[in-house]
Order: C-alpha cells, then sequence, then structure tokens
C-alpha cells in the first residue's frame, strides 16, 4: 500500500512539474536571440512585461522545483525498491543525478531572471545590454550543467527498467535515447530540455497507471 501510494504521489507530483514548466518554454529559452541585431534581440527577449516574464520563469519555477523534489523522491524509492539487496546503485545514481539536475536548474532560473526582476523591484534601474547579456550567458550555462544531471538520472532508471521491467521496455530504451540529448544539451538545447521534460511526463503517467494496478496481482497470488 505505501509503495502504491508514493507511486501516485509521484506521478501527480511529475506531471504538475512538467505542467508548471510549461510556460517558461512558451517565453522563451537563454540561447534563442541569435541574429545580428544583437541587444535589441536580448534585451527583447524578456518582453515588453518583464512581470509576466518573472512569473514564468521564476514564481511557476518554485512550485515546479517543490514538486520535482517529490517525483525523485518517489522515483529513487521505485528503482530502490526494484533492485532489491544488490547495493541500489543505480537507484542512488538516479538519485543524485536528480538532485544535480534541478540544484542548477534553479541557479539557471534565477540567473535568467535576474534581469527582469531587478526591471520589475527596482525603480532607478537602468536597462542596458551588458547585463542582459551576462544573465543570459550565465544561465545557458547553468542549464547545460544541469542536464548533466538529468543525464545520469534517465540513463540510470531506463538501466535498472532493462534489467528489472519497472517500466516498459520501449520506454527504457527511449530513454537511453533521451540521456544522450540531454547530454548534448549544449548542442541541441531546446531538444534536449524538451526530451527531458517529455520523459519526466512519460513515467510520472506510468508511476500513475501502475499505482492503480498494482495491487490486482496480489489479490490474484492469495
Amino acid at each position: 500500500m505505501a509503495g502504491r501510494g508514493l507511486a501516485r504521489l509521484g506521478g501527480v507530483c511529475g506531471l504538475l512539474y512538467v505542467l508548471l514548466l510549461v510556460p517558461a518554454y512558451v517565453v522563451g529559452y537563454p540561447d534563442a536571440p541569435t541574429s545580428t541585431s544583437g541587444a535589441v534581440d536580448v534585451v527583447g527577449y524578456f518582453g515588453a512585461s518583464p512581470d509576466t516574464f518573472v512569473l514564468a520563469n521564476g514564481v511557476l519555477a518554485i512550485f515546479s522545483t517543490f514538486f520535482f523534489v517529490w517525483f525523485l523522491a518517489a522515483l529513487h524509492g521505485l528503482l530502490g525498491r526494484a533492485e532489491g539487496e544488490e547495493g541500489g546503485f543505480f537507484s542512488s545514481a538516479a538519485l543524485a543525478g536528480g538532485a544535480l539536475f534541478i540544484v542548477l536548474s534553479c541557479a539557471g532560473y534565477a540567473a535568467e531572471v535576474v534581469y527582469p526582476a531587478a526591471l520589475v523591484r527596482f525603480e532607478h534601474f537602468t536597462p542596458g545590454a551588458e547585463p542582459a547579456f551576462t544573465a543570459l550567458a550565465l544561465s545557458a550555462w547553468l542549464y547545460h550543467f544541469c542536464q548533466v544531471g538529468a543525464s545520469v538520472m534517465i540513463a540510470a532508471t531506463s538501466l535498472v527498467a532493462l534489467g528489472r521491467g519497472v517500466l516498459p521496455r520501449w520506454l527504457a530504451l527511449a530513454g537511453l535515447v533521451v540521456a544522450l540529448l540531454t547530454l548534448l544539451h549544449f548542442l541541441l538545447p531546446l531538444l534536449g530540455a524538451t526530451a527531458g521534460l517529455l520523459w519526466v511526463a512519460l513515467v510520472s503517467a506510468l508511476m500513475l497507471i501502475g499505482s492503480r494496478n498494482a495491487s490486482a496481482p496480489r489479490r490474484l497470488a492469495r
């Protein structure tokens, strides 16, 4: 009962994490301004309403982080039970990777919203291209590094799934591809980030579905 309840909690939290991050992906991502117009593009990246940008990429990200931590804990428990008494190497790797991912993601969120947040908070803040360039460059590299953690988390989960069947085989194999894409985030930022987000959504949905049906085999066995 406890295992099914935790899986259900993890599934709900994972889906909420994904939903709360969708507005941030709609607003944009740090590598987006690339045209030759330079400063105009970078400052314009934050939009005409900086408070909207802060809401989408800052405030909602706070709540998404809260739900991701619960998803990660449930995933770690699921993998640990699947590994049994073999030491929990892969479940520990998934936990460490997920922790690295969310910590550096939060740092990236903060770096990305620091410019529009300063515009909103400080009346005498002077808008300029230089702080905007710096904020976007810093956040972009923080997001590159955070995806290393996501890659470890996804790869470890996929390896356990292949050996223990805690997830469908197709998702385990797809997870290895997603792990590579997230690791190559510095080359394919939007594709890598989107693939990782989709993976969380699929795993969360399967956690919910599996938790509803988990008691059937036990009842039949009895």
